[in-house]
């Protein structure tokens, strides 16, 4: 495990690292009440769960349009009450095509990023060990790149970028 302050070590060195050593593993980013987690399978992000409003997958799905805010909460209940992963029943209830679901989630794993990159304060923690319930859930996403795509809805010059133009 690796962990420290974001102040020290920002965020955008860690994922670029993450992603350039092909790693994988769980990284927990954190500002006040704010909790991300971003889980990396061989240096791509493959989930993403937050703690910021809107950023919750049911909150997120019923924001961009894509699902009613009552349905989203009787099948978020249902899933907890039943210990079936959410998105499962998503797709199990038709409520989404598996494409759709991915595409969606694609999204709120480069919004979320893209929040956290802005965060010029607060602490990560990286561990080398990815919940197999990640590993083996019902939908597979791997967004390669997801820094640069992050890093430009932001308009945030890259790592290596920055460093060649001496800023």
């Amino acid at each position: 495990m690796v962990a420290g302050d974001l102040e020290l070590m920002p965020l955008q060195e860690i994922v670029a690292g993450i992603e350039a050593r092909k790693k994988s593993g769980v990284l927990r980013v954190a500002q006040g009440i704010v909790e991300k987690k971003f889980y990396f399978n061989d240096g791509d992000v493959i989930f993403v769960t937050s703690t910021q409003a809107g950023e919750r997958i049911g909150e997120f799905l019923t924001g961009i349009g894509c699902l009613d805010l009552n349905r989203m909460q009787t099948l978020l209940e249902d899933s907890k009450r039943r210990g079936v992963h959410f998105t499962a029943d998503l797709l199990a209830e038709k409520v989404f095509e598996r494409k759709s679901l991915e595409t969606a989630l694609t999204q709120l794993i480069i919004i979320a990023l893209a929040d956290a990159l802005c965060w010029q304060d607060g602490s990560f923690e990286l561990t080398g060990n990815l919940p197999q319930a990640v590993l083996n859930g019902p939908i597979k996403i791997r967004v390669a790149g997801a820094l640069e795509k992050s890093a430009r809805l932001n308009k945030l010059p890259l790592v290596a970028e920055s460093t060649r133009t001496g800023s």
